[in-house]
Order: structure tokens, then C-alpha cells, then sequence
């Protein structure tokens, strides 16, 4: 009898054994696959060059408009990089930034200056299978240095001759905006002084009644819809415009915008 409960035992704990292999086998097996599954969900196909993903809906979109039509101070440009340094540290990953100049050249083609979508920064990286500070390095080197170049560079001056301004919401709204997303949070930044002047309608002729324009064929042939886009304002001061840029000037973007499905959520005069 003592023998046959030993090899009882005996047998007893192979099994045992043999169970808790099994049990760490799937275990093992069952972690390999979430490994996999949580590797491919993050490695999703990206545009080289402007780092969006494709085919898939970006979390936001976003458009910087910068007014080239005169030349920003010291203490604007100060100013700017300042708001700028800001706005990159809040982006989420995956929204797409569209950048437009405003200037002469109301024929160009109706596509952004500049394109660029937002990379994760390494802080939500996992540290089993993702090396955080490589994300960081491609944060910075893909996307905070080029958007830093094109920044400063929109920020140069260039004298022109006219100042499209409400052309640029009819540019946005078909290129920055895409089919499919009327449900995405949607914003426009604009920097510039806010002076339209084209043949057809310009500030600088007085021309500041919003339901005058409304009645014209020219704010047919511009009307849009921004789908609800929350539209920023940073209002550039111009030397000599004081009577220009006043109340009356800013409900009348306010009033413009809003008829084209936008909403203006901040008009923000800058230091400068």
C-alpha cells in the first residue's frame, strides 16, 4: 500500500506539472498574440511625407492661415512662435495641419501651402516592444522642425497688391476638409490684419456692411460651408488702420463667417 500511494503521489504531481505547463504554454501564447495584435494596431500605413495615415479618419483638423500681404514686427513674430510653441504642445496624434497663405495670387492652385499630420510623441510608448525616445527624435525631426520651418517662413513678408481674405475660407473648406468628416472637430487660425481688398470688395473703401455684401454676386461666387469649423482670429495691428480696425470691422468678419457655417470663437489682437 505504501508503494502504491507513493506512485499515486508520484503521478499526482506529474499531472500537476503537466497541467501548469499547458496553463503557461497558452498563457505564453495568449500574450504573443495581444504582443502582435497591439504591434500591428500601432504600426498603421503612413504618408512619407506628410506622416498622415491613411484611411483612416484624422482625429482633427486643423488650418493656420498666415496674411503675407504685409510684414509682421519683432514683437508679432515674438508673439506668434510664442501661441505656436503652445498650440504644438496640445496637438493630438493624428491631426492634420493645413497651411494657407494669404497674398496676390488669387489664381493659385486650391490646395494647402504646406501639410503635415501629427506623429505620437513616445510618452504613451510601450516600453516591451516600442522605444520611446526614437518616437521623440521622429516627433521632433518630421514634424515640430519642418512646421518650425514653414512657420518662419510664412511669417516673411511679402508685399502684394491685393489681400484675398474671404477667398481663403472657399480654399480651406474644399482641400483641408475633407468627404466624410462633417463630424470631426474642425478649426481655422488666421494671422493676419483682417483687411480684404480685392477689386471686388475692399476695407480699405469703406465697404463694411456685411448684408450689403450678402446681396452681391461676388459673395455667391465665395459663399462656403465650414461645416462648423471654431474659427481663431489672431488680429495683426496695422500702423495707420486704427480707424479701420474697430469694432465694426470685427462683426463683420463675425457676421461673414458665421453665413458660411463657420464660428468665431476668439479674435485676439496681438502684441505688436
Amino acid at each position: 500500500m505504501p508503494r502504491y500511494r507513493k506512485r499515486k503521489q508520484a503521478t499526482q504531481r506529474k499531472n500537476l506539472i503537466g497541467s501548469l505547463l499547458i496553463f503557461a504554454v497558452l498563457g505564453l501564447v495568449a500574450f504573443l498574440a495581444f504582443f502582435r495584435y497591439e504591434l500591428q494596431n500601432k504600426q498603421l500605413a503612413y504618408d512619407t511625407e506628410t506622416l498622415c495615415p491613411s484611411n483612416i479618419t484624422s482625429p482633427k483638423y486643423v488650418a493656420l492661415v498666415f496674411d503675407k500681404s504685409d510684414a509682421y514686427n519683432k514683437i508679432q513674430q515674438q508673439f506668434l512662435r510664442r501661441f505656436f510653441d503652445d498650440f504644438k504642445a496640445n496637438l493630438l496624434p493624428g491631426t492634420r495641419i493645413s497651411i494657407y497663405v494669404i497674398d496676390a495670387h488669387n489664381n493659385k492652385e486650391i490646395a494647402p501651402d504646406f501639410v503635415v499630420c501629427v506623429p505620437r510623441t513616445g510618452d504613451d510608448a510601450n516600453a516591451l516592444y516600442e522605444n520611446p525616445k526614437l518616437i521623440r527624435q521622429r516627433w521632433h525631426e518630421r514634424f515640430e522642425q519642418p512646421l518650425d520651418l514653414a512657420i518662419n517662413g510664412f511669417m516673411q513678408p511679402a508685399q502684394a497688391d491685393f489681400s484675398p481674405i474671404m477667398e481663403v475660407f472657399q480654399t480651406i473648406s474644399l482641400s483641408a476638409f475633407p468627404l466624410g468628416s462633417e463630424t470631426v472637430p474642425k478649426q481655422i487660425i488666421l494671422i493676419s490684419d483682417m483687411l480684404q481688398h480685392t477689386p471686388e470688395w475692399s476695407h480699405y473703401r469703406g465697404q463694411m456692411d456685411f448684408s450689403k455684401l450678402q446681396k452681391t454676386l461676388y459673395y455667391q461666387r465665395i459663399n462656403t460651408d465650414l461645416q462648423q469649423a471654431e474659427v481663431n482670429i489672431l488680429y495683426v495691428r496695422r500702423e495707420g488702420m486704427e480707424k479701420l480696425q474697430n469694432k465694426r470691422h470685427a462683426f463683420f468678419w463675425s457676421d461673414f463667417i458665421q453665413s458660411i457655417g463657420g464660428r468665431v470663437t476668439l479674435i485676439e489682437k496681438i502684441d505688436g
